[in-house]
């Protein structure tokens, strides 16, 4: 697989660099560091020069809109594109919910699902091993819906924010779909959660 890591932050692209490789050494990883979160040609040069399987960009907080807005103006609409965010899903959701080949993961996904994930993403719905809800999923995705933020359903469910990323990748891997504000809906749909 060869996957592009794009970011501002020479650190985040090279540690993240050196951890795919560490658990997949068959995969080419390069990656393409920018001075700020607009995106020019040359980023689309190296794309179409280097055959990529899927760019992973790093949107952060302050700079998602303007990153998003950027990238769609590059036209690759036949690359894959993962964005990893801190936050804010459901404004990225927004920005990205007509973008077929695109995604986002918070940047909290542990290595080993991000890489599963790297690996079974085609379009924005990704083609993931059939999983089963859990309780504790049941009651995020319940919290969710009722528009509780992570930080509450941390605190009130005594969750780390890693017991929560696992708990989306379930969820959003039993609705197949690529973010929980999908899920919410699908889960109402199918009355695993109620008003």
């Amino acid at each position: 697989m060869k996957v592009l890591i794009v970011s501002t932050s020479t650190l985040f692209i090279e540690a993240l660099q050196i951890a795919i490789r560490d658990r997949r050494s068959t995969w080419q990883v390069d990656t393409y560091q920018i001075q700020t979160p607009i995106f020019d040609q040359t980023l689309m040069k190296k794309i179409k020069e280097q055959c990529l399987d899927i760019v992973v960009v790093e949107a952060t907080n302050q700079h998602f809109t303007m990153t998003i807005d950027s990238l769609k103006k590059l036209k690759c609409p036949e690359i894959d594109i993962m964005l990893l965010v801190d936050s804010r899903m459901g404004e990225v959701y927004h920005h990205l919910k007509d973008e077929e080949r695109w995604t986002s993961v918070t940047k909290n996904t542990s290595l080993d699902e991000f890489l599963i994930l790297l690996e079974s993403f085609g379009c924005n719905i990704p083609d993931l091993p059939d999983v089963s809800l859990r309780e504790v999923d049941k009651k995020i995705l319940k919290e969710l819906a009722v528009g509780h933020s992570f930080e509450f359903i941390q605190r009130t469910q005594e969750l780390s924010a890693e017991e929560i990323d696992q708990s989306l990748y379930r969820i959003n891997t039993y609705f197949k779909v690529p973010n929980y504000i999908e899920s919410i809906v699908k889960a109402f749909e199918q009355k695993i959660i109620t008003n």
